[in-house]
């Protein structure tokens, strides 16, 4: 996602300022957004899984009855 807007803005980056800008911003803004987007995909998937961990435990809890689920307890 970030990739794509990258290249967009170095599209727009590049016909603005011409000559061989109009090549190098858009490959420098893909690749920029190419390495946010690993980025975001490496430290978001690992809070995803993180907060999925907790939540199973917590259902587990819930459902064999140890917790009430108004609780509030984590």
């Amino acid at each position: 996602m970030l990739c794509c807007i990258g290249l967009v803005a170095g599209f727009a980056v590049g016909s603005v300022l011409g000559g061989p800008w109009a090549f190098i911003a858009p490959v420098a803004g893909f690749g920029l957004g190419l390495i946010g987007d690993f980025t975001l995909i490496k430290h978001g998937l690992h809070g995803i899984h993180k907060n999925t961990e907790k939540w199973l435990r917590r259902r587990k809890q819930v459902l064999s009855g140890n917790v009430t689920q108004g609780s509030g307890e984590t």
